[in-house]
């Protein structure tokens, strides 16, 4: 850019209405720091943020009498740039890292508390088991966890026939509601374990 246009958008940038110079250097540099941005792996918006940035501080510098013009204000802008970029990229990496962590260690917590929640549940469902009594857990137990149709669980009891061991697992499932529904601890901590009678 010709040196009297710079010597012009530095002098306008040191007056108390910079609006004029500012408009000059997105004019004139806004492209080529949105290239650079993208050409390191960031996006349009990126782009428009970092020369948002370095815009500013290149107006801080020339306020304060930092920018002594050793270099054009292209080059200037595009090391600021640089450096906000790089900054930018590596609180990224440390964000998007700490984000990771976070979700791996979320679905940890999640899997460990509902490990937790399926023993708590379990060993509340073997305490209400006891109490139904030995025949009643057999059936039960062979009915809703080893699925086993009444033709089989009757091979392993001595009922006449198959209505007489419905006729005792309606009794079974009947007693174990009971149970339940009278311990109020026991209930909620079964909650997500319904039982529905075949």
């Amino acid at each position: 850019m010709d040196l009297i246009v710079e010597q012009d958008i530095l002098s306008g940038l040191r007056q108390p209405d910079i609006e004029q110079a500012v408009r000059t250097l997105y004019e004139q540099y806004f492209e080529a720091i949105i290239m650079q941005i993208c050409v390191n792996g960031g996006s349009r918006d990126d782009g428009a943020d970092i020369f948002q940035e370095s815009v500013l501080i290149l107006i801080d510098k020339v306020k304060t009498k930092q920018f002594r013009g050793d270099s054009s204000i292209k080059t200037f802008l595009q090391a600021i740039a640089r450096n906000l970029w790089l900054h930018e990229l590596r609180t990224r990496t440390r964000r998007n890292n700490r984000e990771q962590n976070y979700v791996d260690n979320t679905v940890e917590l999640e899997v460990q508390a509902q490990s937790f929640t399926d023993q708590v549940n379990t060993s509340a469902l073997e305490m209400v088991m006891e109490k139904v009594g030995d025949p009643c857990r057999k059936i039960l137990r062979g009915i809703y966890y080893e699925n086993k149709s009444m033709k089989e669980l009757l091979l392993d009891f001595n009922y006449e026939n198959e209505q007489v061991l419905r006729n005792r697992k309606s009794r079974c499932m009947k007693k174990l509601k009971e149970l339940i529904s009278n311990d109020i601890g026991l209930l909620n901590s079964l909650k997500s374990l319904l039982i529905y009678e075949r």
